[in-house]
């Protein structure tokens, strides 16, 4: 019984200082003007006692009598102290019988017998959610075969400590006592329901803790029999629920050609064909195979109904498939990488919306870039014989930082691009500088074979020798200016190509 009286203590406190004396409702005017409610508890020679509730806890005040200008009953009618303690005194003095000097004995309550429901010990936040549950209980008990007696310490008039409750409780044939704590959780906007149940017969005490919402608790509490399951487990009858025992079922895959990779749909690589694999569902099942030789994907798929406790079996022929996945953004526009780390060296593959064609299906990563927007890796399922849709909606940036470190990125990138353009470009005038120079170098000498061909003494100064003549100076001015040109076109590509190396790294 000691632990008893322990368990019991904390809970009858609160219900004991409930039936302390208290006073009747007043409003008090002060000197200063301001008018306050309160409780009025009597009065001493120049003391006024008032009592409140501060903190949840009902505490009584001291004021002066001359800083009160006056007292008014609930109903607004004017008091002087004289008649303030006069009521105060009346509402405290016990009714005594008139027949008789002693104190009328009160009926008690029948308690044999039957289980004692006392009220929760709780909040006055709280006090709401205590009488739903102490009425829940109630009608939960008795459906279980109870019989629950709604009580509170006024039903035990002449014991002032739960020891004493409790001994009279067993005395007058009670069963049972149920007593229950409201109590702030851990975790905030959460309460723990403390439920206490002790048997008389056999001293047995237990205690079931339930942890809920404050906000959705009547909710979470009759949600999945959670209050009744609750109840029988302080009463120790609970039993849980036996799950159906797994009847497993096998399922043997064959294709044209074997050696396929065998997967459920979405699902990883199961194993490889010819093979059978164990599951434990009883719906259809979808599956797909997929075999890649030289480059050349071959796939098929099947949907197949488990035989619960047996092996179904299915063939499958494959045929040459490129699958596809579209990639989808909110908002488009989204640079595609197939690079696990973007850097500025990184060169998209694409922007969103666009479809892809691979040709390895499972599992697949691709890295979205978008400017004003988080950077997303997405990882998907590529399957091998339906097109795969992708659809991310990229994240704002709001952090001043990841903008400002996104616009160095954007700058770098750029830089990069321009060194990329000017290294391809410097391509062109380098091989149009080569071309010339090699046309000058085959002028130049075509002039000087004219030249040899003038010093010979069988050259003669006629109509020909002229010709010749001409000939040389054409092919020799013409070389100079190939050469000039050529030359600077060398030139144009070197800077270009400096230019953009220096840009690019």
């Amino acid at each position: 019984m000691k632990k008893f009286f322990a368990l019991l203590f904390f809970g009858f406190t609160w219900l004991l200082a409930q039936n302390m004396q208290r006073g009747f409702p007043v409003s008090v005017k002060l000197v200063s003007g301001a008018t306050q409610k309160a409780e009025y508890v009597g009065s001493s020679a120049d003391t006024v006692f008032l009592g409140g509730f501060i903190a949840d806890t009902f505490t009584v005040v001291k004021i002066l009598k001359d800083r009160i200008t006056f007292l008014s009953d609930s109903n607004g009618t004017v008091l002087n102290l004289e008649q303030a303690d006069s009521l105060y005194t009346a509402l405290h003095t016990p009714q005594y019988s008139k027949t008789q000097d002693t104190v009328a004995p009160l009926p008690q309550t029948d308690i044999s017998g039957k289980s004692l429901v006392f009220p929760a010990t709780r909040r006055p936040i709280d006090s709401a959610l205590a009488v739903r549950i102490h009425d829940l209980q109630i009608q939960i008990l008795r459906e279980q075969g109870e019989r629950p007696i709604s009580v509170s310490t006024a039903d035990f008039p002449n014991c002032k400590n739960s020891p004493c409750i409790a001994k009279d409780a067993e005395t007058r044939g009670a069963v049972a006592v149920w007593t229950l704590e409201i109590e702030p959780a851990r975790h905030q906007d959460s309460l723990n329901l403390n439920l206490h149940r002790f048997l008389f017969s056999n001293e047995a005490q237990s205690t079931e803790r339930l942890t809920i919402s404050a906000k959705n608790a009547t909710s979470e509490l009759l949600s999945k029999n959670r209050f009744i399951e609750w109840i029988q487990k302080a009463k120790g009858t609970y039993q849980a629920p036996q799950k159906p025992k797994e009847s497993k079922s096998f399922i043997y895959v064959q294709t044209d050609p074997e050696g396929a990779n065998l997967a459920r749909k979405g699902g990883d690589v199961i194993c490889q064909t010819p093979c059978a694999f164990a599951i434990n569902d009883t719906d259809k099942v979808e599956i797909e195979a997929y075999w890649d030789v030289e480059n050349t994907l071959w796939a098929n798929k099947a949907i197949i109904r488990p035989i619960p406790g047996d092996t179904a079996k299915i063939n499958m022929r494959l045929k040459r498939v490129k699958p596809e996945v579209e990639i989808r953004t909110f908002p488009a526009g989204a640079q595609i990488y197939s690079d696990a780390e973007v850097t500025p060296h990184s060169r998209p593959i694409g922007y969103t919306p666009k479809t892809l064609f691979t040709e390895e299906p499972g599992p697949a990563e691709l890295h979205l870039w978008k400017e004003g927007y988080k950077d997303s890796v997405v990882h998907f399922h590529v399957s091998a014989t339906s097109k795969t849709v992708v659809e991310i909606h990229l994240d704002s940036l709001t952090q001043l930082k990841d903008l400002q470190a996104q616009e160095v990125f954007q700058k770098i990138q750029k830089r990069i691009f321009w060194g990329h353009l000017a290294l391809g470009t410097s391509i062109a005038p380098a091989v149009a500088g080569g071309i010339l120079l090699y046309l000058s170098h085959k002028d130049r000498e075509k002039a000087r074979d004219l030249k040899n061909e003038l010093s010979l003494p069988s050259s003669g100064r006629g109509k020909n020798y002229q010709k010749l003549v001409d000939d040389n100076h054409k092919y020799a001015d013409r070389s100079k200016t190939e050469a000039y040109a050529g030359s600077g076109f060398l030139i144009f590509a070197g800077g270009l190509f400096i230019t953009g190396f220096v840009l690019s790294f």
